[in-house]
């Protein structure tokens, strides 16, 4: 028998983009716009603290944005969490937003908390 919880694992094709970006960054972006935004942050995520990604809209070309880590913190139980900041531009106007990724000691990602 197995000990402990069950666990589970799904197989997402598209990043899912709730779980990668902020509510107000989810309101801004069309179902496109926030994969890239989400495939942004997966990239940064990746590089480490000082990986900047920038996605371009495909359909709305005042659109556009970037995600770029700029901290890191080991947790005292393994795990470790990214501060990522994204930076959306539509029509010029510039929203700077940072969140917090974590991944849990044997996780195998990360998750915005």
């Amino acid at each position: 028998g197995s000990a402990g919880g069950a666990a589970s694992t799904v197989a997402i094709a598209a990043l899912p983009a709730a779980s990668y970006l902020t509510d107000e960054l989810l309101k801004m972006l069309d179902c496109k716009e926030q994969q890239k935004a989400a495939k942004a942050t997966d990239e940064a995520i990746r590089g480490g603290v000082g990986t900047e990604a920038s996605w371009q809209s495909d359909t709305r070309p005042s659109v556009r944005g970037s995600s770029k880590v700029t901290g890191e913190e080991q947790l005292a139980d393994g795990g470790r969490c990214l501060t990522v900041t994204d930076v959306v531009i539509v029509d010029g106007e510039e929203t700077t937003i940072p969140k917090k990724m974590c991944r849990a000691n044997g996780a195998s990602g990360y998750v915005k908390v």
